[in-house]
């Protein structure tokens, strides 16, 4: 049974602000969750997860989705 991981207080805003960034930045965008998610390669239930500011996706796979956006990272 795989062990069930828990994160800080700071690291579970961090993931749903940036997740609602890319949700809102993909709106603005005129974009459809499918089509994003199409664009960067991955499921509509991965970004959905992303934008939700879930922890599961690969952090690699949530920056490729917030630069297809226009979320500036690191700024």
């Amino acid at each position: 049974m795989p062990r069930q991981r828990t994160y800080s207080r700071i690291t579970r805003q961090a993931l749903t602000l940036l997740g609602k960034l890319i949700r809102v930045s993909r709106t603005e965008r005129g974009l459809t969750a499918q089509e994003l998610a199409d664009r960067a390669g991955i499921s509509r239930t991965t970004l959905s997860t992303i934008e939700k500011g879930a922890p599961g996706p690969e952090i690699g796979i949530v920056f490729e989705v917030a630069a297809l956006v226009g979320v500036r990272l690191f700024d």
